[in-house]
């Protein structure tokens, strides 16, 4: 299993990782073609040699612009990007982290939200780049230090604000975090929306063995090396072991015509899986055992969402590890049009099995009003020849 382990040692922000990921050595020339697809005008982009005492490492040097863009701009550039589907998918995972702490930050909804400094130009490079440098080096798990954060003040678009920023503060929620006692930005948004979104598991970094160090430099000039320094390398372990937890509740006193649409409810707010089964209850009563399987960092959400859609009072939460298949999602052209196939692979990156998506099968089928089994043994016979 391959592993980044992200050690901010005073902080993080977006450029300070992308340059790490390219002294680790992601070759520039990738991310520059990736980026020249953007549809706007970009700044200069460099990556120069720089060190901060004996701290040596890349400093990514981006020009001036005074481009900025609507949430909705954003969300276009990263869509209509020709680059993987996992790269798209996770700049727009971090994107929307950054949307929705900055939208509850200031009371409104993503969709009539303004941004600042965090519309410019820069963060999209940011986001799109990291996401690339982390389908680069094929990462299955990503661990990080202790996040630095800074105390005092600091002045943006919005005027003198306390430091950290209320929106970092809103997306590093749950995550470990370390002040320091420095007047400095040392995490920025990005920087926060990057460990957010990544790091998945709340446990220990397990034993592995280091392939690739970089060391992305920042521009303060303190007493102490402004610099984040990552760690790539593999564990030996299978691949797709994950943390998750278990959340069971047991209902006796809920109508059962709305279990089905409690679950979905749930499953809508991040949950992994959500099962419910008959069990017999105290007294001989027959009730319904509600099953969640709920990714680390979406524990406690799920928690309240049980609390809030059911009656139940109270409810088990449990440990445990899934292993699942390293999944590819691509799509292939029928005669009733595009299909999304997923692919399994196992830890040696042997095929497995393929899966064809329900969803899209369901939609022909009531588009053109033709039984669902008769769509899926159609487009099935035709993939077989493919």
């Amino acid at each position: 299993m391959k592993i980044l382990y992200i050690d901010p040692i005073f902080g993080i922000s977006g450029d300070m990782m992308v340059s790490a990921f390219i002294d680790a050595g992601l070759p520039f020339r990738e991310l520059e073609n990736m980026l020249r697809k953007f549809p706007v005008g970009l700044p200069s982009i460099a990556p120069v040699q720089k060190a901060q005492g004996i701290i040596k490492g890349i400093h990514l040097e981006i020009g001036e612009s005074d481009r900025h863009l609507t949430v909705r701009e954003m969300e276009e550039v990263i869509d209509g990007l020709n680059v993987e589907d996992a790269v798209k998918s996770d700049a727009r995972g971090m994107l929307d982290i950054i949307l929705n702490g900055e939208a509850k930050v200031h009371g409104t909804t993503r969709d009539e939200l303004h941004l600042h400094e965090l519309s410019h130009i820069d963060t999209l490079i940011d986001l799109v780049s990291v996401a690339k440098g982390v389908h680069y080096f094929g990462i299955d798990r990503v661990f990080c230090g202790p996040v630095p954060l800074g105390r005092g003040t600091i002045r943006t678009s919005h005027g003198i604000i306390p430091n950290p920023p209320p929106v970092t503060l809103e997306i590093l929620g749950g995550c470990n975090v370390l002040f320091v006692d420095e007047p400095l930005e040392l995490t920025t948004p990005t920087g926060a929306s990057i460990v957010r979104y990544y790091t998945k598991d709340k446990g220990g970094v397990p034993p592995f063995d280091i392939e690739r160090i970089g060391y992305g430099v920042g521009s303060y000039a303190t007493d102490k090396p402004d610099a984040l320094r990552i760690f790539i390398g593999d564990s030996g372990e299978p691949e797709s072991d994950e943390e998750v937890w278990l959340i069971e509740a047991d209902l006796d006193d809920m109508e059962m015509e709305y279990t089905g649409v409690v679950a979905e409810r749930i499953r809508k707010e991040g949950a992994l899986d959500v099962l419910y089964f008959p069990v017999y209850m105290k007294k001989g009563r027959l009730g319904i055992r509600l099953s969640v399987t709920a990714p680390a960092d979406k524990v406690q959400c799920l928690v309240e969402k049980v609390f809030h859609e059911t009656t139940t009072f109270g409810m088990r939460l449990i440990k445990e590890h899934r292993r699942v298949l390293r999944r590819e999602e691509r799509s292939v052209e029928t005669s009733f049009g595009p299909l999304r196939i997923k692919s399994g692979f196992d830890a040696g990156g042997r095929l497995i099995k393929t899966h064809i998506e329900f969803e899209d099968v369901k939609r022909i089928s009531e588009e053109r009003n033709i039984p669902y089994r008769e769509v899926l043994d159609a487009v099935k016979a035709e993939i077989a020849k493919k």
